[in-house]
C-alpha cells in the first residue's frame, strides 16, 4: 500500500477543506477519508487514534484504493503546519512530498477556529475574547473543558503564528516543493487559484466550472443534543466512540445528509473593535517576518478594523 505524495497542511478555516474536495474529484487525484488523519503530528496527542489509527499499517490503509491513475495522493490535516515535527516526519517517510498552505488573516482564523471548536465540543467558552484570554491557564492544564480531546487546539495564538511556521517549513522543504496561496487571492479567483494547484501537482486540466464553499461558518440546529453527544454519561462514552468512529470510517450517504441537516449557517460575531487592535499589534512582527520570507505585502493584516470575510 501507498503513502502519499501530497499534503495540504493548513492554516485551518483558510480554504482547505474546499481545495480538498476539488483535488478528490479529479480523476487523477486520490484523498483520503477523513481527509485529516493527524498521523504525523505525533505532538496532538490522542487526535489519529481517535479515528482508529494507531500505527503506520493503519494509516497506509486510508491510501489502499489508491491505483496507478492517481498521480496525486493526498491528505489535508491542517495541524501540521503548527506541528513541531508533522513535516519532518513526513519528509522521512514520504519520498518526494509536496505541501500546499494556504494562509489568512491570522485574526480571522483564530476567531473561526475558536467557532469550529465550540462546534465540535473541544471549545466550551462561546466568547472568543474570554476564551483567548484563558490561553495562559490552558496551557498549564488549566480551565479546560470537560469534552477537551485536544488542548493544543485551544491555542489561538500558537495556531495563527504564520511567519514562525512558515519558516520551520523551510528550513525542512525546498522551496520550489511548496504551494503558498493567500485565501484572499482563493476567493477572489477560484479557477485561476485552482488552475495554479493543478500546474504545481501536474495534474492535467479537469475542466471544473463550479467552486463550491465547503465547510462554511456553521452551527448546531440542536445545540442542547450537541453537547449530549460531544460529552455523554459516562455509561454511553465509550459504546457512543466507537460508533463515531465507525461512521468516520464509512461515510454512509445518509448518515452524511443527517449530520449536515443538523448543522445550520451561521455568521460569526465581529471581533470586538479593541481586542481587533490589540491581536494585530500583537501579530505584527510574527507577519513581517512571514512578509519577508513569501514576498508579500501583508499590511492589510495589520490594519486594525478590517472587514472579516466569511468562510
Amino acid at each position: 500500500m501507498t503513502l502519499p505524495n501530497t499534503f495540504i497542511i493548513g492554516a485551518p478555516k483558510s480554504g482547505t477543506t474546499s481545495l480538498a474536495d476539488y483535488l478528490s474529484a479529479h480523476p487523477a487525484a486520490f484523498v483520503c477519508r477523513p481527509k485529516e488523519p493527524f498521523f504525523w503530528s505525533d505532538d496532538y496527542p490522542g487526535l489519529a487514534e481517535r479515528l482508529g489509527i494507531r500505527s503506520i499499517e493503519d494509516y497506509r490503509r486510508l491510501f489502499s484504493a489508491a491505483g496507478p491513475q492517481h498521480i496525486v495522493v493526498a491528505e489535508a490535516s491542517t495541524n501540521y503546519l503548527c506541528s513541531e515535527q508533522a513535516v519532518r516526519s513526513i519528509r522521512t517517510h514520504c519520498t518526494g512530498a509536496r505541501f500546499i498552505v494556504m494562509l489568512r488573516d491570522p485574526v480571522e482564523v483564530a476567531h473561526a477556529f475558536h467557532m469550529e471548536q465550540l462546534f465540535c465540543g473541544n471549545e466550551d467558552v462561546a466568547d472568543f475574547a474570554s476564551a483567548w484570554a484563558l490561553q495562559a491557564e490552558r496551557l498549564r492544564g488549566q480551565a479546560l473543558p470537560r469534552g477537551c480531546f485536544s488542548p493544543r487546539f485551544l491555542q489561538y495564538g500558537a495556531c495563527v503564528r504564520f511567519g514562525e511556521q512558515v519558516a520551520r517549513l523551510l528550513s525542512e522543504v525546498d522551496r520550489a516543493d511548496v504551494l503558498f496561496l493567500r485565501f484572499e487571492d482563493f476567493r477572489r479567483d477560484v479557477a485561476g487559484s485552482w488552475s495554479h494547484v493543478l500546474d504545481f501537482l501536474g495534474l492535467p486540466p479537469d475542466g471544473r466550472q463550479d467552486f463550491p464553499v465547503s465547510n462554511p461558518a456553521h452551527a448546531h440546529r440542536m445545540p442542547g443534543f450537541a453537547r449530549w453527544l460531544y460529552d455523554p454519561p459516562a455509561l454511553l462514552r465509550s459504546p457512543l466512540e466507537r460508533l463515531r468512529l465507525h461512521l468516520r470510517r464509512r461515510s454512509y450517504p445518509l448518515v452524511e445528509s443527517i449530520k449536515a441537516g443538523l448543522r445550520r449557517p451561521a455568521l460569526r460575531r465581529p471581533v470586538d473593535r479593541n481586542v481587533e487592535s490589540e491581536l494585530r499589534q500583537q501579530f505584527a512582527p510574527d507577519l513581517r517576518e512571514l512578509q519577508r520570507l513569501l514576498g508579500w505585502d501583508l499590511s492589510a493584516w495589520m490594519e486594525a478594523g478590517r472587514p472579516c470575510l466569511p468562510s
